[in-house]
């Protein structure tokens, strides 16, 4: 055989197998059998390594290949994966319209597609062909992953882009993004498999197609055989230019690029038919031969999704409408409670072991007394338990039916259960709390939340240490840990004097911390690392203050309203800053934290340039990191979005911007290079 005959027949085998590929995972059509499939692959393969000049990363022979990694490479998503907001009821998702048209007054429809329980992942082509695929992470930076997704039949390796319609076709790189899962058939015959070898059985579908595509040698993920379903095409503009219009005409595009969608998927006018698809998907769940949790409700214009941006991790334009969570039943055989760093008291039932959805559960939170009887819950009960969002294991209901009458009610204790100390019930809340400042508890989980990497990040003291250090009476609170010396530390047992000095060294050095972190070491109640972050800013820019030696006075005549000006602080959280600067022992502590040396570094504005101005940055700069860059923009005064909107005063771009950077480009937002930028900070 020529080289000519050679590649002629290599591309027509290609092509061949790829059209088998797309009728078995597109069409659910199975055009020859697996013999016929497997016998044109041995052709394919022999022709390659005969001629590997015409080996191409496309080919059907690459999916599984190479050795096993040592490592997975980090990767930065190019727009972050986001995670979803949970409805479980109908009444939810009105409530999640409602909250929309508050910010658009427009008409929604909608798509509904279903919620897929498995393994979010980014695929990337360059020209068509795939190049990158990498896992959700932490929604910013996932691990790379591709020759594991390679190993996925679903996963097309070369895309059919030029015989597109629409303006997809004249991109360079596109992303799909979707799931990747463990069929139940897949999940129930390995775990028969590993039974008969006595190996650890697989918890979960989902836990199982997770474990199977971060495995280093990609031989592994590919016995598994898995598979994938797309959910989303990006970019969704360029330059201004919609590239795909609705999520809906994104599905359909992803079925004609040779992607498995499902036929359940549907476009819906209004809510109503949202709710009669997730019925439906309900009804014949069970029958399914993937799990589902759910359904996703997508407001189907991409450019309204866009309008509405962001709130914490989750777009406000798709929420995760969940079924009602697994369950299964218990006995209650204790109730006890813990004691938060706050002084709040908390019931926890302590359950016979059950398994809940795919984990086992010997505890439940039952938030607080009202809700105890509110249910009934008594020690003794059966009870019905499940995991709330999935997540967190919560007792549903009382099964009284069963009861024997040698059940116990369960009493709140009027004193700590920790320190003895007297216990009350807040005006107007359902929560208990010790008012014993000095309690044992409350104050070792405030000394930890202190040192944790968030606060201080004082290394070297675990909770042992501290617990050690409280026990002796050598620290009372997180101030005393700035007086400490060598000589404090090395009379303890297993303390020599080498691992004294390098804890004493620890704290010393970290004796400097910017105002955001210190506010947050705080342990000001409801106030975690971004509330802290605007405090800070707040206090910077809107209440002048340049010390903490002025705090007294300055913050302790701030008024609930005062705090509750500032973008994102409703009125529970401002309640509660103003409460803690009330209180004359958090004045006393803050005072005795400066007066043992602790440096506190406020912004101090040269100029105020940027006051009034708000930044946006998209794409990766050149000679700055994006901390560096917000960290100029807050100390000449102006503010950090992580939005583009008419507000915007700059939009700052690097190399390969996102969709920021088209989204001010229609808006007409001004954008500004790196040099630009760095420019306007000196003149």
């Amino acid at each position: 055989m020529t080289k000519v005959e050679a590649k002629n027949r290599i591309e027509k085998l290609k092509e061949l197998i790829e059209k088998y590929r797309y009728a078995y995972h597109v069409l659910d059509k199975s055009l020859v059998s697996d013999a016929v499939n497997d016998s044109l692959k041995h052709e394919l393969q022999d022709l390659e390594n005969k001629f590997p000049e015409f080996l191409t990363l496309d080919s059907p022979t690459q999916r599984v290949g190479g050795e096993p990694l040592k490592k997975f490479q980090r990767v930065t998503h190019s727009q972050p994966m986001l995670s979803l907001t949970d409805a479980f009821s109908f009444e939810e998702l009105e409530d999640w319209e409602t909250r929309n048209k508050k910010i658009l007054d427009e008409k929604f429809d909608y798509f509904a597609e279903l919620k897929m329980d498995g393994l979010a992942v980014s695929l990337i082509y360059e020209n068509g062909v795939l190049v990158r695929g990498a896992t959700r992470g932490d929604g910013k930076i996932g691990e790379e992953v591709t020759q594991n997704l390679k190993t996925i039949e679903a996963i097309p390796l070369r895309l059919p882009v030029a015989n597109l319609k629409s303006q997809i076709s004249n991109l360079k790189i596109i992303e799909i993004r979707g799931e990747v899962y463990m069929p139940i058939k897949v999940f129930e015959s390995l775990n028969a498999q590993y039974r008969k070898q006595n190996l650890p059985l697989l918890a979960n579908p989902r836990n199982a197609a997770a474990g199977s595509i971060r495995q280093l040698n990609p031989k592994i993920s590919a016995s598994r055989k898995l598979d994938f379903i797309a959910w989303d095409l990006l970019p969704h503009f360029v330059n201004g230019v919609e590239m795909v219009k609705t999520h809906q005409e994104s599905h359909e595009t992803l079925k004609d690029l040779g992607f498995k969608t499902l036929p359940q998927n549907r476009y819906c006018k209004n809510l109503n038919e949202v709710e009669k698809v997730k019925i439906e998907v309900e009804k014949s769940r069970e029958k399914l031969p993937y799990q589902i949790d759910g359904i996703v409700a997508v407001i189907n214009d991409n450019l309204t999704r866009e309008k509405l941006g962001v709130v914490g991790k989750a777009p406000r334009g798709m929420i995760a409408y969940k079924f009602a969570p697994e369950e299964a039943t218990t006995t209650v055989q204790d109730i006890i409670v813990q004691v938060g760093r706050t002084g709040t008291l908390t019931p926890v039932a302590i359950l016979k072991p059950v398994i809940v959805a795919g984990s086992t559960v010997s505890r439940a939170t039952l938030h607080n007394e009202d809700e105890i009887r509110k249910k009934d819950i008594r020690i003794g009960d059966t009870i019905v338990v499940h995991k709330a969002g999935d997540v967190i294991p919560e007792v549903a209901k009382v099964i009284k039916e069963l009861r024997t009458g040698k059940e116990k009610e369960f009493k709140f204790p009027k004193k700590c259960p920790q320190c003895g100390g007297k216990v009350v019930r807040e005006k107007g809340k359902a929560a208990y709390r010790c008012l014993n400042k000095n309690c044992f508890t409350v104050k070792l989980r405030a000394l930890r939340h202190f040192v944790s990497r968030g606060a201080f990040d004082i290394t070297g003291l675990g909770p042992k240490i501290l617990n050690k250090f409280m026990e002796i009476g050598l620290v009372k609170d997180a101030a005393d840990l700035f007086e400490l010396k060598k000589g404090d530390i090395e009379p303890l047992e297993r303390f020599a004097e080498k691992s004294a000095q390098n804890i004493i060294d620890s704290i010393q050095a970290h004796k400097e911390i910017e105002l955001p972190r210190f506010i947050y070491a705080l342990g000001i109640p409801n106030v975690g690392e971004e509330t802290a972050y605007d405090m800070a800013d707040a206090m910077n820019f809107k209440f002048q203050i340049s010390n903490f030696k002025s705090i007294s006075n300055a913050l302790k005549n701030k008024k609930p309203e005062d705090w509750q000006e500032i973008q994102d602080i409703g009125p529970i959280v401002a309640k509660s800053i103003f409460d803690y600067f009330q209180d004359k022992h958090n004045l006393d502590f803050i005072n005795r934290l400066l007066n043992f040396g602790v440096k506190i570094k406020f912004v101090h504005i040269r100029d105020k340039k940027f006051v009034g101005l708000t930044f946006v940055f998209t794409g990766g700069l050149k000679t700055l990191s994006r901390d560096e860059a917000k960290k100029i923009v807050r100390d000449l005064g102006g503010e950090i979005s992580e939005s583009v909107s008419d507000q915007t005063s700059y939009v700052v771009s690097g190399n390969e911007p996102g969709e920021k950077y088209e989204k001010a480009q229609k808006l007409g937002v001004k954008i500004i290079s790196e040099e630009e930028f760095l420019k306007i900070r000196k003149d």
